[in-house]
C-alpha cells in the first residue's frame, strides 16, 4: 500500500529531474565559433576619413556594419591584426551565412580560409608568415 502512494510523487519528480539533466550534459558552443568564419590575408583599404576609415579590404564600414547587424545580413563583424610591415591586416569576418564571403573567397589575390573547412595548422602558418607573434588564442571575433 505504501508504494501506491508514493509511486506518482516518484514519476513526478523523475519528469522535473530528467530534462535537467539532460540541459546539463549538453557542452556550450564556444562564442568564437559561432556563425559562420572567414580568416583572410588582406591590404588595407580606405582614405582615413569619418566616411571612409582605413580598414581592412572587404571589411564593412561603420554604418555598414550597423546596418548588417539589425538585418543579419552580410558581414556582422571582424577583428583584425596588422601584420608586422604594415601593409596587410590578418582579419577574421563573421556572418550568419557563408554567402556574405563569395567576393573574399572567389578573390585570387587574396589568401582567405574558411574556418571548418581548411585545417588550422594551414591558415595559422599563413598568417605567422605575416605576424612573427602572432598568438592565436587572444584572436577571434566573440559573438552572441
Amino acid at each position: 500500500m505504501p508504494l501506491r502512494k508514493f509511486s506518482p510523487a516518484i514519476l513526478l519528480l523523475s519528469l522535473l529531474c530528467a530534462p535537467a539533466i539532460h540541459l546539463r550534459a549538453q557542452p556550450r558552443v564556444d562564442v568564437r565559433s559561432r556563425y559562420e568564419r572567414v580568416l583572410a590575408v588582406v591590404p588595407f583599404i580606405g582614405k582615413g576619413t569619418f566616411d571612409d576609415p582605413k580598414r581592412p579590404m572587404y571589411a564593412p564600414t561603420p554604418a555598414e556594419l550597423r546596418l548588417a547587424r539589425t538585418t543579419r545580413k552580410g558581414i556582422l563583424a571582424y577583428m583584425r591584426v596588422t601584420s608586422d610591415d604594415g601593409t596587410r591586416a590578418l582579419v577574421e569576418f563573421v556572418a550568419m551565412d557563408r554567402s556574405a564571403f563569395q567576393q573574399i573567397l572567389a578573390d585570387p589575390s587574396i589568401k582567405a580560409f574558411l574556418k571548418g573547412r581548411d585545417r588550422r595548422e594551414v591558415f595559422e602558418a599563413e598568417f605567422l608568415l605575416h605576424k612573427k607573434d602572432f598568438n592565436f588564442a587572444l584572436f577571434g571575433v566573440r559573438m552572441p
